[in-house]
């Protein structure tokens, strides 16, 4: 699946000029992984959510990631929240590698993880099982 987003790697190799710099840090890397994972922008953003949740995962790539994301948590809501989490995640970076590309302009981490937080929090509250602990309830806050 990841070999199927339009990186600018993947565009290169079917002929399109396109600059090599990630949009978001400036560096040399525009593969999936350093997009999603290893950017330091996505890093920081990854960072601040995995303090906010009290997680310490160990990745390096997407695969891993993904690994990573399908193991049992503690309970399966809590599991089901951080795959939530990271989802909006992706879709946020997506989001703002687009802006960097079309506007030249990105949101600063902190904006783009407390949108995340609240988008997640808005989202959850609809399908909320009735039997919740209440410090999972209000583990995103």
């Amino acid at each position: 699946m990841w070999g199927r987003l339009q990186t600018r790697d993947r565009l290169r190799r079917i002929g399109l000029q396109v600059e090599s710099n990630c949009p978001l840090c400036g560096r040399d890397s525009k593969t999936a992984d350093h997009l999603l994972v290893q950017c330091i922008y996505v890093r920081s953003c990854t960072n601040e959510l995995n303090r906010t949740l009290q997680l310490s995962p160990q990745y390096n790539d997407l695969d891993n990631m993904s690994a990573w994301l399908h193991k049992p948590i503690t309970s399966r809501f809590k599991s089901h929240k951080i795959q939530c989490i990271y989802a909006a995640l992706v879709y946020s970076i997506w989001m703002q590698r687009n802006s960097a590309i079309w506007q030249g302009s990105i949101e600063h981490y902190n904006k783009v993880v407390q949108q995340i937080k609240t988008d997640v929090w808005m989202r959850i509250q609809g399908v909320m099982p009735k039997k919740v602990q209440e410090k999972d309830k209000d583990w995103l806050r």
